[in-house]
């Protein structure tokens, strides 16, 4: 279980491996309930901790045995050497019928894409990785092991670091990163934190979909930059593509690329073979990175597993949608099915409304996702229309993590359907978070955020009651405000401030400490006697 200084818990993981044992990654920010249901799922033995993580992990697994990282005199040996085909890690992705699925990736997969992705980044040890991504986000283990197995330098960008651009940007400046991976979203943080020209950094994005307009700004600033794809199921990477300047050119998305080290693609249409050149099909994915399917969930991985119509192997159903280029190189066009991608996190509409549908009150309930100012977000209609939203989105945050939670809800008397008596998702209303004028900011502090709250968010008016997410803030919003209220104020604002007091006047008492705090300090540092 990572506390926000990861490095004690990635040499956990580490050293878990290295002595015959698989790793389940846990995020102490999650709900205690998701946390032990995760637990128990897995199997865990033993949970690792440490700070505040340590207390976190004994009130959500009392059961459980918890090894303090900080304690002294740990034993480090390895239990017995790993063979390939042992279990190296589990990670659990969303699920549609509301339970979570573990996938359990071998040694065998973990060694596969370390050296397919090596090659890839062409890390070497002089260089130094900045590692951005959560180590419940599969993306970690591979900044890890293939930096690691480099003998490469691996920085840390912790918790708070990792969502606040402005940090972010210091960060990667004083650590001299030469290798970066991160997610459009956090790219999109870094551009708008103003991110200045580092041509010794090569950027491998992943995650999510990158666009033209993001690279062309990014390609400006840094040596390289590749867009890479892979799903859990496949660990982790399964294709990268340099993006070039004809990318830059055109007005689509940035291409997923072709298949690194021994992977295998297949393009397949409805019916299981392969599909036309230059036709859109279900993308497969072969090879040594395909794992053995999800834990203790036979069914689910006989679905998702089966075997490639072209290559005659063991592969998996991605559920993405793509085609193959003239050039040689695959596009990315969406989803079959009601996955979607939030921050980087894969989320399964349908189990974020099975949660929804248990909750009292409800009868029924949708979620979409919505393109914001951005990126993503995530928007829930519920049935009947007296439901209260605002205890509905309480509830649910101590049940999902907070990047399924959507963020603006809307509730109906009935939904809109089909003529096949289905949702007609493309009929709902757009959501609209109205402000609440008859909360006027009542503070100096209060009404400076709300004239920034407004002008980024496109707001007419902001109450002081107002919550910045419930008015369509996201992560890039969050910076930009952050930004301009450090210039006004003449301190830094930490972008972690707003994500745990969104509503206004809240955050606006938060900053008040702040100031109240930095004051104090300075006047401490004030010499005796003297004038200031």
């Amino acid at each position: 279980m990572p506390a926000p200084r990861r490095i004690p818990a990635r040499r956990a993981a580490r050293g878990v491996a290295g002595g015959g044992g698989a790793s389940l990654p846990l995020d102490p920010g999650h709900p205690a309930d998701r946390i032990a249901a995760l637990a128990a799922d897995a199997g865990v033995r033993v949970v690792a901790a440490r700070g505040h993580a340590l207390d976190v992990a004994r009130a959500a697994l009392p059961h459980l045995t918890v090894v303090d990282l900080d304690a002294p005199g740990t034993d480090t040996r390895a239990l017995r050497e790993p063979s390939q085909d042992d279990l190296a890690y589990v990670l659990y992705t969303s699920g549609s019928t509301g339970k979570p699925k573990g996938v359990a990736v071998t040694h065998r997969n973990l060694a596969a894409l370390v050296h397919a992705f090596r090659e890839v980044t062409d890390v070497r040890p002089a260089d130094t990785w900045l590692a951005v991504a959560p180590l419940v986000f599969d993306t970690a283990t591979g900044e890890i092991w293939t930096t690691l197995t480099a003998g490469a330098h691996c920085a840390i960008a912790d918790r708070d670091c990792a969502v606040d651009g402005h940090a972010l940007v210091q960060r990667l400046v004083a650590t001299g990163a030469t290798r970066f991976n991160p997610t459009p979203t956090t790219l999109r943080m870094l551009i708008a934190a103003g991110l200045p020209d580092l041509p010794g950094l090569h950027v491998f994005s992943g995650g999510e979909a990158l666009d033209a307009a993001l690279a062309r700004q990014l390609t400006a600033r840094v040596a390289s930059l590749r867009n890479c794809y892979g799903p859990t199921e496949t660990t982790i990477t399964a294709t990268t593509h340099l993006v070039t300047t004809a990318d830059l050119a055109a007005d689509r998305p940035i291409p997923i690329g072709g298949p690194i080290g021994g992977t295998l693609l297949t393009v397949a249409d409805p019916f299981g073979q392969a599909a036309l050149p230059g036709a859109v099909g279900e993308l497969r994915i072969g090879g040594a990175g395909v794992t053995p399917g999800y834990r203790d969930r036979p069914e689910l991985t006989a679905a998702a597993f089966g075997i490639d119509p072209v290559h005659g192997a063991r592969s998996y159903r991605t559920g993405d949608l793509v085609r193959w280029r003239a050039d040689g190189v695959l596009e990315f066009h969406g989803r079959a099915d009601h996955q979607v991608k939030i921050r980087g996190n894969r989320v399964e509409l349908g189990e974020v409304e099975h949660v929804l549908r248990t909750v009292p009150g409800v009868t029924d309930a949708v979620v979409v996702v919505r393109a914001g100012e951005g990126e993503p977000h995530l928007v829930g209609y519920l049935t009947p229309s007296t439901v209260d939203t605002e205890t509905v989105a309480a509830l649910l945050r101590g049940r999902l993590p907070d990047y399924a939670v959507p963020h603006r809800w809307v509730s109906l008397g009935a939904f809109p359907v089909t003529a096949t008596g289905k949702v007609d998702r493309a009929a709902l209303p757009a959501p609209s978070a109205p402000a609440r004028p008859d909360s006027p900011p009542a503070s100096a502090v209060e009404e400076l955020i709300a004239m920034t709250w407004a002008d980024v968010l496109g707001r007419e008016r902001v109450g002081a009651l107002d919550d910045f997410f419930g008015l369509g803030g996201h992560s890039l919003a969050a910076t930009k405000v952050v930004g301009r209220l450090g210039e006004a104020l003449g301190f830094p604002v930490p972008v972690r401030c707003l994500f745990d007091r969104p509503v206004l006047r809240e955050f606006a008492e938060e900053l008040e400490r702040i100031a109240m705090t930095a004051l104090a300090d300075d006047s401490a540092d004030v010499p005796a006697g003297s004038t200031a």
